[in-house]
């Protein structure tokens, strides 16, 4: 089959954003080829409509809003947008490739999905968001600040959440990523490496995807990933090594 094309955001450190990271993960899981193709983000909105892509939300003032990732398959001459239609589409026109939504868990990995990301997204986010400037290219920087920086009304840098309010933060992201791996139990009660079981799902490919983006962003040695490390005894990061293979390599 001809390589899937993969439209991804770049950075000095490769693929680097929660959104597409997913996807990433989930072609290398099917074992799909594919090529990526970066897109700044000044250029997402004309690569899109290019492409024939279809918007993914609605901006304030009524008019479409374009994102990535989005995925052109030449085998079949679909273009999709959005995390989970890119997932299911995937599922669909490739069933003899394992599942990432396995026929009955999508609720189960809606809900599971909703409870973590609910809490530990608003909780971590703030100290991730303003730092991604840093890691972005010349291509995308400028764009970044500017447009994140008119939507906060202050500087990136102003946003960071320091003190009591980090400490409380990391707390809240701890207390939901314990929650998350608690549901990682088979019929008989015993733990699983996934959420659903022995085998991975889009579920545990969002969840990696946004380990991964706090990593990237903010570094190895930062106060919040030294969190993330002690979270669970270290069973949060164990989780994120044993989705690794399926990230390949993140700058190609």
């Amino acid at each position: 089959m001809a390589p899937i094309i993969f439209y991804s955001i770049p950075s000095q450190k490769g693929c680097w954003s929660l959104h597409t990271l997913k996807i990433r993960y989930a072609l290398n899981y099917k074992g799909l080829p594919f090529r990526t193709e970066w897109v700044e983000y000044p250029d997402i909105e004309k690569k899109c409509k290019e492409i024939g892509a279809e918007p993914t939300e609605t901006k304030e003032d009524g008019s479409p809003l374009y994102t990535l990732p989005v995925i052109s398959d030449p085998s079949t001459g679909k273009v999709i947008s959005d995390g989970p239609k890119i997932a299911k589409y995937l599922d669909e026109a490739y069933p003899d490739t394992p599942k990432l939504y396995p026929p009955g868990t999508e609720a189960t990995q809606k809900e599971a999905m909703a409870q973590l990301f609910g809490k530990a997204a608003p909780a971590l986010r703030p100290m991730v968001v303003p730092c991604v400037v840093h890691i972005l290219g010349e291509g995308s920087k400028p764009y970044f600040r500017a447009t994140r920086e008119k939507a906060l009304g202050c500087t990136l840098e102003e946003k960071i959440p320091k003190g009591e309010d980090r400490k409380l933060r990391l707390e809240q992201g701890r207390e939901a990523f314990e929650a998350f791996l608690a549901r990682f139990k088979d019929a008989s009660g015993k733990e699983t490496p996934f959420l659903l079981g022995e085998a991975p799902c889009f579920a545990d490919f969002s969840v990696a995807g946004f380990l991964q983006w706090i990593r990237v962003t903010l570094g190895d040695e930062s106060d919040v990933w030294k969190a993330v490390e002690s979270w669970s005894d270290g069973r949060v990061v164990k989780y994120l090594e044993d989705l690794r293979k399926y990230e390949g390599d993140p700058r190609a």
